[in-house]
Protein backbone atom coordinates (compact mmCIF):
# COMPACT_ATOMS: atom_id res chain seq x y z
CA UNK A 1 0.00 0.00 0.00
CA UNK A 2 2.75 2.43 0.98
CA UNK A 3 4.74 1.79 -2.18
CA UNK A 4 1.64 2.42 -4.33
CA UNK A 5 1.06 5.73 -2.56
CA UNK A 6 4.65 6.80 -3.13
CA UNK A 7 4.40 5.84 -6.80
CA UNK A 8 1.16 7.82 -7.16
CA UNK A 9 2.80 10.87 -5.58
CA UNK A 10 5.75 10.54 -7.96
CA UNK A 11 3.41 10.37 -10.96
CA UNK A 12 1.48 13.43 -9.78
CA UNK A 13 4.70 15.45 -9.64
CA UNK A 14 5.62 14.10 -13.09
CA UNK A 15 2.33 15.50 -14.43
CA UNK A 16 3.13 18.92 -12.98
CA UNK A 17 6.62 18.85 -14.50
CA UNK A 18 5.17 17.81 -17.88
CA UNK A 19 2.92 20.88 -17.89
CA UNK A 20 5.92 23.02 -16.91
CA UNK A 21 7.82 21.78 -19.97
CA UNK A 22 4.94 22.02 -22.45
CA UNK A 23 3.37 25.23 -21.09
CA UNK A 24 0.03 24.45 -22.77
CA UNK A 25 -3.21 22.54 -22.10
CA UNK A 26 -2.88 18.78 -22.52
CA UNK A 27 -5.40 16.07 -23.36
CA UNK A 28 -5.43 12.67 -21.71
CA UNK A 29 -3.60 10.97 -24.56
CA UNK A 30 -0.90 13.68 -24.47
CA UNK A 31 -0.27 13.15 -20.76
CA UNK A 32 -0.21 9.36 -21.13
CA UNK A 33 2.26 9.60 -24.02
CA UNK A 34 4.38 12.24 -22.29
CA UNK A 35 4.77 10.15 -19.15
CA UNK A 36 4.82 6.73 -20.77
CA UNK A 37 1.84 5.56 -18.67
CA UNK A 38 -1.19 3.51 -19.76
CA UNK A 39 -4.17 5.70 -20.66
CA UNK A 40 -6.23 4.15 -17.85
CA UNK A 41 -3.59 5.03 -15.21
CA UNK A 42 -3.18 8.57 -16.58
CA UNK A 43 -6.97 9.05 -16.59
CA UNK A 44 -7.28 8.05 -12.92
CA UNK A 45 -4.39 10.34 -11.96
CA UNK A 46 -5.77 13.35 -13.86
CA UNK A 47 -9.22 12.77 -12.37
CA UNK A 48 -7.80 12.77 -8.83
CA UNK A 49 -5.70 15.90 -9.44
CA UNK A 50 -8.76 17.63 -10.90
CA UNK A 51 -10.91 16.67 -7.92
CA UNK A 52 -8.22 18.04 -5.59
CA UNK A 53 -8.26 21.37 -7.44
CA UNK A 54 -4.77 21.18 -8.96
CA UNK A 55 -5.98 20.74 -12.53
CA UNK A 56 -8.94 22.16 -14.45
CA UNK A 57 -10.73 20.16 -17.17
CA UNK A 58 -12.30 21.84 -20.20
CA UNK A 59 -15.07 19.54 -21.51
CA UNK A 60 -15.17 21.36 -24.85
CA UNK A 61 -11.50 20.82 -25.73
CA UNK A 62 -11.14 17.73 -23.52
CA UNK A 63 -7.90 19.26 -22.21
CA UNK A 64 -6.43 19.73 -18.74
CA UNK A 65 -4.60 22.77 -17.40
CA UNK A 66 -2.97 23.52 -14.00
CA UNK A 67 -4.97 25.81 -11.74
CA UNK A 68 -3.80 28.79 -9.71
CA UNK A 69 -3.71 26.56 -6.63
CA UNK A 70 -0.27 25.24 -7.58
CA UNK A 71 1.66 28.56 -7.63
CA UNK A 72 -0.14 29.71 -4.48
CA UNK A 73 1.35 26.77 -2.58
CA UNK A 74 4.91 27.93 -3.17
CA UNK A 75 4.63 31.66 -3.77
CA UNK A 76 6.04 32.27 -0.29
CA UNK A 77 9.40 30.98 -1.58
CA UNK A 78 11.26 33.70 -3.46
CA UNK A 79 14.36 32.91 -5.46
CA UNK A 80 14.06 35.93 -7.73
CA UNK A 81 15.79 38.68 -5.78
CA UNK A 82 18.97 36.70 -5.18
CA UNK A 83 19.17 34.50 -8.29
CA UNK A 84 18.00 37.14 -10.74
CA UNK A 85 20.17 39.75 -9.12
CA UNK A 86 23.67 39.04 -7.87
CA UNK A 87 23.82 35.45 -9.19
CA UNK A 88 22.65 36.38 -12.69
CA UNK A 89 25.18 39.23 -12.70
CA UNK A 90 27.96 36.82 -11.69
CA UNK A 91 26.95 34.39 -14.44
CA UNK A 92 27.06 37.11 -17.08
CA UNK A 93 30.49 38.15 -15.85
CA UNK A 94 31.72 34.55 -15.93
CA UNK A 95 30.59 34.14 -19.52
CA UNK A 96 32.27 37.38 -20.56
CA UNK A 97 35.53 36.33 -18.90
CA UNK A 98 35.65 32.69 -20.00
CA UNK A 99 33.70 32.96 -23.28
CA UNK A 100 32.20 29.59 -22.26
CA UNK A 101 28.66 28.70 -21.25
CA UNK A 102 27.66 29.05 -17.59
CA UNK A 103 25.10 27.03 -15.62
CA UNK A 104 23.53 27.29 -12.17
CA UNK A 105 22.67 24.01 -10.49
CA UNK A 106 20.76 22.84 -7.41
CA UNK A 107 20.05 19.39 -5.95
CA UNK A 108 16.49 18.10 -6.33
CA UNK A 109 16.00 14.70 -4.73
CA UNK A 110 18.39 12.28 -6.43
CA UNK A 111 18.98 14.71 -9.28
CA UNK A 112 20.95 17.83 -10.06
CA UNK A 113 18.83 20.38 -11.90
CA UNK A 114 20.26 23.21 -13.99
CA UNK A 115 17.97 26.11 -13.09
CA UNK A 116 19.76 28.74 -15.19
CA UNK A 117 21.90 28.43 -18.29
CA UNK A 118 23.86 30.80 -20.52
CA UNK A 119 25.27 29.74 -23.87
CA UNK A 120 28.95 30.41 -24.51
CA UNK A 121 30.15 33.03 -26.97
CA UNK A 122 33.57 31.69 -27.96
CA UNK A 123 34.35 30.30 -31.40
CA UNK A 124 34.38 26.55 -31.82
CA UNK A 125 32.31 23.86 -30.14
CA UNK A 126 29.84 25.02 -27.47
CA UNK A 127 28.01 22.70 -25.09
CA UNK A 128 24.56 24.07 -24.37
CA UNK A 129 22.65 22.72 -21.36
CA UNK A 130 18.98 23.81 -21.46
CA UNK A 131 17.43 25.21 -18.30
CA UNK A 132 15.50 22.47 -16.52
CA UNK A 133 17.90 19.70 -17.57
CA UNK A 134 18.40 17.09 -14.86
CA UNK A 135 21.31 14.74 -14.24
CA UNK A 136 21.71 12.09 -11.56
CA UNK A 137 23.50 13.67 -8.58
CA UNK A 138 25.99 10.82 -8.24
CA UNK A 139 26.94 11.15 -11.91
CA UNK A 140 28.09 14.78 -11.83
CA UNK A 141 30.99 16.60 -10.25
CA UNK A 142 28.64 19.35 -9.10
CA UNK A 143 26.42 16.70 -7.53
CA UNK A 144 29.35 15.19 -5.65
CA UNK A 145 30.21 18.65 -4.35
CA UNK A 146 26.71 19.02 -2.93
CA UNK A 147 26.77 15.52 -1.44
CA UNK A 148 30.22 16.08 0.09
CA UNK A 149 28.65 18.68 2.41
CA UNK A 150 26.18 16.18 3.82
CA UNK A 151 26.79 13.57 6.52
CA UNK A 152 27.86 10.27 4.98
CA UNK A 153 24.60 8.59 6.03
CA UNK A 154 22.55 11.17 4.07
CA UNK A 155 24.80 10.85 1.02
CA UNK A 156 24.47 7.06 1.14
CA UNK A 157 20.70 7.45 1.30
CA UNK A 158 20.81 9.38 -1.99
CA UNK A 159 22.96 6.59 -3.46
CA UNK A 160 20.45 3.92 -2.38
CA UNK A 161 17.49 5.92 -3.68
CA UNK A 162 19.25 6.32 -7.03
CA UNK A 163 19.80 2.58 -7.27
CA UNK A 164 16.23 1.83 -6.19
CA UNK A 165 14.90 4.18 -8.88
CA UNK A 166 16.91 2.31 -11.52
CA UNK A 167 18.76 5.47 -12.52
CA UNK A 168 22.08 3.65 -12.20
CA UNK A 169 23.12 0.06 -11.58
CA UNK A 170 25.13 -1.11 -8.59
CA UNK A 171 27.29 -3.24 -10.88
CA UNK A 172 28.29 -0.11 -12.80
CA UNK A 173 28.81 2.01 -9.72
CA UNK A 174 29.27 -0.01 -6.50
CA UNK A 175 28.95 1.71 -3.15
CA UNK A 176 32.73 1.53 -2.60
CA UNK A 177 33.33 3.61 -5.74
CA UNK A 178 30.66 6.08 -4.65
CA UNK A 179 32.31 6.56 -1.25
CA UNK A 180 35.70 7.08 -2.91
CA UNK A 181 34.26 9.78 -5.16
CA UNK A 182 32.51 11.37 -2.22
CA UNK A 183 35.67 11.51 -0.14
CA UNK A 184 37.74 12.87 -3.02
CA UNK A 185 35.38 15.85 -3.32
CA UNK A 186 35.17 16.75 0.38
CA UNK A 187 38.05 19.20 0.26
CA UNK A 188 37.83 20.37 -3.34
CA UNK A 189 36.92 24.00 -3.84
CA UNK A 190 36.64 23.51 -7.60
CA UNK A 191 36.03 20.23 -9.37
CA UNK A 192 36.57 19.34 -13.01
CA UNK A 193 34.36 16.42 -13.96
CA UNK A 194 34.92 14.71 -17.31
CA UNK A 195 32.09 12.89 -19.05
CA UNK A 196 34.45 10.13 -20.15
CA UNK A 197 35.18 9.33 -16.48
CA UNK A 198 31.50 8.73 -15.68
CA UNK A 199 30.05 5.23 -15.60
CA UNK A 200 27.01 6.00 -17.79
CA UNK A 201 26.80 7.86 -21.13
CA UNK A 202 25.92 11.56 -21.19
CA UNK A 203 24.86 13.94 -23.94
CA UNK A 204 28.42 15.25 -24.39
CA UNK A 205 30.82 12.33 -24.02
CA UNK A 206 33.84 14.49 -24.90
CA UNK A 207 32.75 17.26 -22.55
CA UNK A 208 33.61 18.36 -19.03
CA UNK A 209 32.48 20.86 -16.43
CA UNK A 210 34.35 22.96 -13.88
CA UNK A 211 32.16 23.89 -10.93
CA UNK A 212 32.16 25.62 -7.56
CA UNK A 213 29.64 25.78 -4.71
CA UNK A 214 28.44 29.27 -3.85
CA UNK A 215 27.17 30.77 -0.62
CA UNK A 216 23.43 31.41 -0.42
CA UNK A 217 21.24 33.46 1.96
CA UNK A 218 19.76 31.68 5.01
CA UNK A 219 16.93 29.38 4.00
CA UNK A 220 17.79 29.55 0.30
CA UNK A 221 18.24 26.43 -1.81
CA UNK A 222 21.87 25.31 -2.28
CA UNK A 223 23.50 26.44 -5.51
CA UNK A 224 26.64 25.89 -7.57
CA UNK A 225 28.08 27.57 -10.65
CA UNK A 226 29.47 25.50 -13.50
CA UNK A 227 31.30 26.11 -16.78
CA UNK A 228 30.77 23.32 -19.32
CA UNK A 229 32.79 22.81 -22.48
CA UNK A 230 35.00 20.46 -24.49
CA UNK A 231 37.36 18.59 -22.17
CA UNK A 232 40.57 19.59 -23.92
CA UNK A 233 39.64 23.29 -23.93
CA UNK A 234 38.62 23.34 -20.26
CA UNK A 235 41.76 21.47 -19.23
CA UNK A 236 43.90 23.89 -21.22
CA UNK A 237 42.33 26.94 -19.57
CA UNK A 238 41.57 25.46 -16.16
CA UNK A 239 43.79 27.90 -14.15
CA UNK A 240 42.00 30.93 -15.63
CA UNK A 241 38.56 29.31 -15.38
CA UNK A 242 39.20 28.39 -11.75
CA UNK A 243 40.21 31.96 -10.98
CA UNK A 244 37.03 33.28 -12.61
CA UNK A 245 34.86 30.83 -10.63
CA UNK A 246 36.54 31.80 -7.35
CA UNK A 247 36.04 35.48 -8.11
CA UNK A 248 32.36 34.91 -8.90
CA UNK A 249 31.83 32.96 -5.67
CA UNK A 250 33.58 35.69 -3.68
CA UNK A 251 31.52 38.42 -5.37
CA UNK A 252 28.33 36.58 -4.37
CA UNK A 253 29.59 36.02 -0.81
CA UNK A 254 30.40 39.71 -0.35
CA UNK A 255 27.01 40.73 -1.75
CA UNK A 256 25.21 38.44 0.71
CA UNK A 257 27.15 39.81 3.68
CA UNK A 258 26.45 43.36 2.60
CA UNK A 259 22.70 42.84 2.21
Amino acid sequence: MGERLVKSASRAFAVIELFARVRAPLRLKDVAAGLGHPVSSAAALLKTMTQQGYLAFDPKSRAYMPTARLPRLVNWISYDDFEEGVVAEAMQQLRAQSQEGVVLGTPVGIHLEYVRSLRGVSEGVQFSIPTGTRRVLIQTGMGWQFLSLRPQAEALDVYRQTMAAGALGRALFPVESFLQQLESHRHLEITLSRARDLVAPTAHWDGAMASILIETPPGHRPLALGIPGPTDRLERHLPEISAHLRAAAEHIRVAIRAS
